[in-house]
């Protein structure tokens, strides 16, 4: 047997390639807008635009570290005030006054 010969298994039946149609691809049909839900995230899922806003596991603890300690203290600011960190409503607080004047923190970063 030689090498230019191929194995009786390895030729199958009909091996012809088909001749291309002479008809033009279908287009896909476009859908309406309206049909479509906005993108509301950043490529991978789970990740959108909300991604990391809320309270971390630092703030958590912090945030039941300090009504434990006004708890004990009987200091009622303090309860609050690590219920909203705990809870994340101190983060958004932040984010919320850090949108209203972006320029607050570099007061004096033009100075060198």
């Amino acid at each position: 047997m030689s090498s230019s010969t191929a194995h009786p298994s390895a030729v199958g039946t009909n091996t012809q390639p088909t001749t291309a149609s002479t008809e033009a691809p279908t287009q896909p049909t476009i859908t309406d807008d309206s049909q479509i839900p906005p993108q509301r995230h950043a490529g991978a899922t789970g990740l959108g635009p909300l991604y990391g806003q809320g309270a971390g596991l630092g703030d958590k603890l912090g945030g039941l570290q300090e009504e434990i300690k006004g708890t004990i203290t009987k200091n009622p600011e303090l309860v609050e005030h690590g219920r909203e960190r705990r809870t994340g409503i101190l983060k958004k607080k932040e984010q919320e006054q850090d949108e209203e004047d972006p320029f607050a923190k570099s007061e004096d970063h033009s100075q060198a």
